[in-house]
């Protein structure tokens, strides 16, 4: 008998097994060729897809405890932004060649597409054995878009890059040298003013596509969502303008 798991405020998700029970869409079976291609291309750490039928699809389930938030002391440790950064650049650097005739995605394409990106990689979509990443999740938001748009909403996150962080997590005056390791990990040149420009406007239409959902999905609490979302846009505004002389926020 299929048991609900927690999580996802945007799609309703069961376990049935060893596979995972989700409510499709029109972009479902694109999703479901990009998982097939990841996997073909070596990435054995994603839910593979199975059928899709009575508005459902299925998917293998991938093991390993996905955190819940409060967000417990572990996920803030070093190794998971080195191996989160790391596993990324394999899930972007499999995705070229994906092929995008007829593809229908959830969220808009972004530009430059130069992989597809996940668009919500972060520690809740993120599977842990002892601490230790395993497994990434939660896929039916993805498509084509620009690396740091996956990474920098990794930073914001994981680092984390935010107003009021969590009582255990590390504050902003550690948060450049821990973005720093998130773009060594990945392999990245870009720089944190890169991110943060990229956090700001991926916070932007995070608070844009949460009041949207709110009215879908009639599930009105997602405008409390988006509005933490713009507190955090204005705050990081003034965290920039702080590294040019300007006011601290």
């Amino acid at each position: 008998m299929p048991e609900p798991l927690p999580g996802g405020n945007m799609n309703a998700v069961e376990r049935d097994g060893d596979t995972v029970l989700r409510n499709a869409g029109p972009w479902t079976p694109t999703v479901h060729r990009y998982l097939a291609y990841l996997g073909r291309a070596g990435i054995d750490w994603v839910p593979q897809p199975l059928e899709v039928a009575g508005g459902r699809e299925r998917l293998t389930f991938v093991a390993g405890d996905v955190p819940l938030y409060p967000l417990p002391d572990w996920v803030w440790t070093e190794s998971v932004l080195v191996e989160g950064a790391r596993r990324l650049r394999r899930l972007h650097d499999a995705s070229i060649g994906f092929g995008l005739d007829g593809a229908v995605w959830q969220s808009p394409a972004k530009v430059p597409a130069e992989v597809i990106c996940h668009n919500d990689f972060a520690p809740h979509n993120l599977a842990f054995e002892d601490g230790r990443l395993v497994g990434a999740i939660d896929f039916d938001m993805c498509s084509p878009g620009p690396r740091m748009w996956d990474l920098a909403y990794f930073a914001t996150r994981a680092v984390p890059l935010a107003r009021d962080t969590p009582a255990n997590a590390p504050g902003m005056a550690q948060a450049r040298a821990r973005v720093q390791l998130v773009l060594d990990a990945y392999g990245s040149d870009s720089t944190w003013d890169d991110v943060l420009r990229v956090a700001i406007i991926r916070l932007w239409d995070l608070a844009d596509m949460s009041r949207v959902k709110a009215v879908e999905l009639e599930k009105p609490d997602l405008n409390d969502d988006a509005d933490l979302y713009v507190r955090d846009v204005e705050y990081l505004a003034a965290f920039t303008a702080a590294d040019d002389g300007g006011p601290h926020g």
